[in-house]
């Protein structure tokens, strides 16, 4: 278990169940047809995916049961070359499902994760940590994965964090101090403005930079903007045909790490990150229409990787 991976993804994993091309948004009493359907795993599988897609080596710790939800994950992690050695199995059920309905290039969803095993998922979770090697660890910096965040910050690992939407922990001061043990924080806009209360995006950034020393804000087709190293990078977002938005964050998140790991400039990473946004967007799936390693390098032929 102590074999070095690239990165090593940290946080919940799920099924998605993704319905595109409706009509209309479906009222209490009503029911509409959907013109695609698409059934994939979703969550931090779509950066450990994307990331993996890139050539590097990627494990996942997250928590799966023995169900058909959990063999579907285990099946999607196996079919794009992800670690599955972390997973916690528990046995039987152990639903993790999110439905997803885009409209009009914006979804809404519905989610279940079963929560009856936490404690023991906890100590999972700390536990790879201490027992795994990775250049980076990206987390989900959600309230369930402060301990394995505060564990990997002693034991002088570099971290990686993304946040899911949850208002009442984005205004949790709590959530700062945890923000504060980042390497890189990635937070979309509407996430940097509840974190800071700022609704101006260049100054959350300004907030969020005194507590990491890499910060970067993700704005949809506006782009991304980010501040390291006392200055501020911009990146406009790359044209695309958006079919779903689902995972796009992710994939941005897994386009900057590669760039970042290949110690690119701030500017080339944010580019690899852009691009890998708008892949992801032009397919249904959080991960589905993300590149391959050779198709970054034939569009971005400057991102090769360093020999």
């Amino acid at each position: 278990m102590r074999k070095q991976h690239d990165v090593i993804v940290v946080g919940g994993t799920c099924c998605d169940l993704i319905f595109s091309g409706l009509p209309s948004m479906p009222r209490l009493g009503e029911e509409v047809w959907a013109e695609g359907m698409e059934l994939t795993v979703g969550g931090m599988m779509n950066t450990a995916a994307a990331l993996s897609r890139l050539g590097l080596k990627v494990g996942l710790i997250s928590e799966t049961g023995t169900d058909i939800w959990g063999n579907i994950i285990a099946e999607k992690m196996r079919e794009e070359g992800v670690d599955p050695q972390f997973l916690q199995v528990h046995q039987g059920p152990y639903p993790q499902i999110t439905v997803a309905i885009n409209y009009q290039n914006d979804r809404s969803f519905v989610s279940y994760a079963a929560k009856h095993r936490q404690d023991a998922y906890k100590e999972h979770l700390t536990r790879m940590v201490r027992q795994s090697e990775a250049r980076i660890y990206h987390f989900s910096a959600q309230r369930e994965y402060i301990e394995a965040i505060r564990e990997a910050k002693k034991l002088n690992k570099r971290i990686s964090l993304d946040v899911a939407w949850d208002e009442d922990w984005l205004k949790n001061p709590e959530l700062r101090s945890i923000i504060g043990l980042a390497d890189i924080f990635l937070p979309n806009w509407k996430e940097a403005e509840v974190i800071t209360g700022k609704s101006d995006p260049y100054e959350a950034l300004e907030e969020l930079a005194q507590l990491a020393p890499v910060v970067v804000v993700k704005m949809g087709e506006r782009g991304a903007i980010c501040k390291a190293g006392g200055k501020v990078y911009s990146t406009e977002a790359f044209a695309a045909n958006v079919v779903d938005s689902t995972g796009a964050g992710d994939c941005f998140v897994a386009g900057f790490l590669y760039g970042w790991l290949q110690n690119r400039s701030i500017e080339e990473c944010l580019k690899s990150a852009s691009y890998c946004g708008s892949k992801c967007v032009e397919a249904v799936g959080g991960y589905t229409g993300v590149p391959t390693l050779g198709q970054l390098m034939k569009d971005l032929p400057f991102m090769s990787p360093i020999s």
